[in-house]
């Protein structure tokens, strides 16, 4: 189930900011300083800053969790071990069919195994998971007929831009994880790259196939719109083109840009929603997605168009060197109270609270473990949040999920927090 139906919401006026590497100016320092600092990156996996799916400091952090053994830490990546010996034997199966749904399973297969193939490689020295990582990579972009780039628009025409951009972000993610890979060399990053150029385009059709079409019946500012931002943040900082990142971001020839989805997608008091407020009250943080609750699914796509804004924000961040994850849009919405508003329902498996609008979705959060590694990445962030604190101490953090519904990889090892501090 992709398609939601969320309220409209006015477009604001849009500010460019600065991007690129123009901004940064180059500090002379001491010869001896600079040829200290050079030394200590020479033979240093770390020596390339992370930016998908974490930086180098929280990789340091993961190592550092892992050798020492320390818990929750340890018994996850331990329980994570038979996912890894799984992906060793699998045999990767690009998908160059014009169903983008089919891509989408495919890709996103192939890059989950990879991307914790690649982890294994970072974390440990596991050559063997980094050698396999690297064939599965090279699978997709050496395929004869670029995947992801003829899809049939009679099957699913206002879905392919989605697809597609959900669908590679563990692939991307292990692209960026294998950048000091020996096997990873400059053939290879050329093929990738290529590959992930082409994909642009399409992530790009389907932002105007929804501005074309009046977003579907007026579903304007949903996760199909999060998703086609967060494909295209993802892949400029891959391709590390700082126009993409730009428009993405914050451009007039983007209809729902990040800075627009910020505003549009979060819900404050006065605000109306797409399915009206049904004599209910409505909160600082609710999410349009919340008009699904109608299939008995609101807190799912909420928890969904949360996941991915927080992931773009996060990219962002290290990319620009600007705060995206806590920016406020200037009627008040952020990230942070979406995350405060939801994780009790989560937590508490209880979808009528906070005046009961969720009540019909109460069946699809019994089983709430699918949810719950969001909230791991929540609290990374705001550690101050009550609500947040408490969903992570109810959980078995040993078995925190990885990828899938979170999206993240490993987000115990690389955004929990040490709960005895």
């Amino acid at each position: 189930a992709y398609f939601i139906e969320t309220a409209p919401a006015s477009h604001g006026n849009k500010c460019r900011f600065g991007i690129g590497r123009e901004r940064s100016q180059i500090e002379l320092r001491p010869l001896r300083t600079f040829v200290f600092m050079l030394l200590a990156s020479v033979g240093s996996t770390n020596a390339s800053a992370q930016r998908i799916e974490c930086d180098s400091a929280m990789m340091d952090r993961a190592r550092l969790r892992i050798e020492s053994e320390q818990q929750p830490f340890f018994d996850y990546w331990m329980n994570a071990q038979g996912e890894v010996a799984a992906a060793k034997r699998m045999t990767p199966t690009p998908y160059q069919g014009s169903d983008s749904l089919q891509f989408h399973q495919a890709v996103q297969t192939d890059g989950i195994a990879a991307r914790l193939l690649a982890f294994s490689w970072r974390l440990t020295e596991d050559t063997e998971a980094g050698d396999k990582a690297i064939e599965i990579l090279d699978a997709w972009a050496s395929a004869t007929e670029l995947p992801g780039t003829r899809f049939d628009p009679e099957i699913r025409f206002p879905n392919a831009g989605m697809d597609v951009a959900r669908g590679i972000l563990p692939l991307v993610a292990a692209y960026d994880l294998l950048r000091e890979h020996p096997k990873l060399d400059d053939g290879l990053k050329h093929r990738v790259e290529t590959w992930f150029r082409s994909l642009v385009s399409v992530v790009k059709q389907g932002i105007l196939r929804w501005e074309d079409n009046d977003d579907f019946g007026g579903q304007e500012f949903q996760n199909h719109h999060v998703a086609h931002v967060l494909g295209l943040v993802i892949l400029g900082a891959s391709l590390n083109d700082d126009e993409l990142i730009q428009f993405a971001v914050d451009s007039p020839e983007n209809p729902k840009d990040f800075k627009e989805l910020l505003s549009g997608l979060i819900l404050m008091p006065g605000d109306a929603p797409h399915g009206g407020l049904r004599g209910k009250p409505l909160h600082p943080g609710e999410i349009q997605d919340r008009s699904r609750t109608n299939q008995g699914a609101g807190l799912i796509y909420c928890h969904l168009s949360l996941t991915l804004m927080l992931y773009t924000a996060e990219v962002l961040t290290r990319v620009t060197g600007d705060d995206w994850v806590n920016r406020r849009a200037p009627g008040g919405e952020t990230l942070k109270s979406s995350a405060a508003f939801y994780s009790d329902f989560f937590r508490l498996r209880n979808a009528r609270l906070n005046g009961d609008y969720y009540f019909r979705d109460q069946r699809a959060i019994q089983n709430n473990t699918p949810f719950l590694g969001l909230f791991e990445v929540a609290y990374h962030h705001w550690p101050e949040v009550p609500n947040l604190k408490v969903i992570v101490r109810s959980m078995d953090r040993s078995r925190t999920p990885r990828s899938w519904l979170c999206y993240y990889g490993l987000p115990l090892l690389t955004h929990g927090r040490n709960l005895s501090q």
